[in-house]
């Protein structure tokens, strides 16, 4: 089944606001969009759980998008802590919205 511009726009929409709280240092405010389960793996960091999340300074470009039912992911190059990356992301539908379940930079 192809991917639904709705779908897609939401998990656009999902990835700039983690680029936007990690830029700010501050997911706490906005923390519905991480799982509560979600793990993370970057160079420096591995976090597993919401608690506490905090991740050097995101951003995400040439994305591509993909899903099948309530699972979604994306992959891409971006920059991490001022490095240039690249990432794969991993959306899980919860019925009502998308919440960021795994993200790993290398």
């Amino acid at each position: 089944m192809p991917l639904s511009t709705q779908t897609k726009n939401q998990i656009m929409s999902l990835l700039s606001q983690v680029e936007s709280c990690s830029a700010k240092g501050d997911f706490f405010s906005h923390e519905l969009i991480l799982a509560p389960d979600i793990i993370v793996f970057a160079p420096g960091f591995e976090k597993h759980g919401r608690e506490g999340f905090a991740p050097g300074a995101i951003t995400f470009e040439k994305m591509e998008v993909k899903s099948e039912g309530v699972i979604a992911w994306v992959s891409g190059t971006g920059t991490y802590a001022g490095r240039d990356t690249r990432f794969t992301a991993v959306f899980r539908g919860t019925g009502h919205a998308w919440e960021l379940a795994l993200l790993h930079i290398s």
